[in-house]
């Protein structure tokens, strides 16, 4: 006998499930980086920005790290205005409204200092959550943010 197909309704709700651990997960990082002077979402911002060579469009830094445009710019300002990003005119001559934003020397000096703080809140996570699980399940949520990227409907 085939085993019976539960009905989608009769499953936990996949994005409050997701977003849930997601913000537990965020207090938990931003009480070890705050002593470094950054939320996690500045140091995710950071760190991507220093991987991809220091400098990207905003669009295309949105696309990478799944933002809305306008969401991202405002989660910038805090980052502009303590001097740890710059956001400049993009080299764009089709779209004169693309931004290009770049980490700043003092921005790389916060994200190094910001580093052990975050090794820290990743070793409370791994040491709890077992780093083979954890592994696991990072594979699992990368496939579902790429199947949610591609169902998209704008």
């Amino acid at each position: 006998m085939a085993p019976t197909r539960q009905r989608a309704a009769d499953w936990p709700c996949a994005a409050g499930t997701l977003r849930r651990a997601s913000r537990s997960l965020a207090r938990l990082y931003d009480a070890h980086l705050g002593s470094a002077g950054l939320t996690t979402t500045q140091f995710s911002i950071l760190r991507t920005l220093q991987r991809r060579g220091g400098k990207m469009s905003l669009s295309t830094l949105a696309t990478d790290l799944v933002f809305e445009r306008t969401s991202l710019y405002r989660a910038l300002v805090p980052l502009r205005r303590q001097g740890l990003v710059s956001i400049r005119d993009g080299a764009d001559r089709v779209d004169r409204r693309a931004k290009d934003v770049a980490v700043t020397p003092k921005g790389k000096r916060r994200t190094a200092a910001a580093v052990p703080c975050w090794i820290a809140a990743q070793r409370a996570v791994l040491d709890r959550f077992g780093a083979e699980a954890w592994g696991h399940l990072a594979t699992d949520l990368q496939h579902l943010t790429a199947l949610a990227r591609r169902a998209d409907v704008r």
